[in-house]
């Protein structure tokens, strides 16, 4: 759709929430989660960060590059449009493969440690069969991504 805002919310999109536990105090999750380190270590092979934000904030700006399987690399730009320092923040692509893409991950303390969601919304433009495709890579991605954090937070 070319021409179209991508940071425009389209009135049809599909919604997955992953929601995870974590032996960790919130804080630690959340400087996880921030850290460019701790994305790379969450991403899957191929993706290149090109320009990650010293501070997060809202209008700080995600420059990523990701060459997966091969393929063409794709570039994949994403605005910080919500934050709440120790809690959430939410990304907003402005460029990418989506028609449309907004991600909020939040943690709180929960029991003796901490949850962590991700809920994704995305539109891919395909309509409802190729936003439900998009959503099964998505979470299949998520297992993969959850294991390392785990690992990552164990030590």
């Amino acid at each position: 759709m070319r021409g179209r805002d991508p940071r425009v919310r389209p009135r049809r999109t599909t919604k997955l929430r992953v929601v995870e536990d974590f032996d960790a105090p919130a804080d630690r999750v959340f400087a996880l989660i921030l850290s460019r380190a701790g994305f790379l270590d969450a991403m899957p092979p191929g993706v290149e960060v090109l320009r990650w934000p010293e501070r997060f904030g809202e209008g700080e700006v995600l420059d990523l590059r990701w060459g997966a399987a091969g393929f063409h690399p794709v570039r994949w730009t994403a605005v910080i449009d919500g934050y709440e320092a120790g809690r959430s923040f939410s990304d907003l692509q402005v460029r990418g493969p989506f028609r449309y893409w907004r991600h909020t991950h939040t943690v709180e303390p929960h029991g003796t440690g901490t949850r962590h969601t991700d809920l994704v919304e995305i539109s891919t433009g395909l309509g409802p069969a190729g936003d439900l495709a998009a959503a099964i890579g998505i979470r299949g991605a998520f297992g993969p991504r959850l294991r390392r954090m785990h690992t990552a937070l164990e030590g």
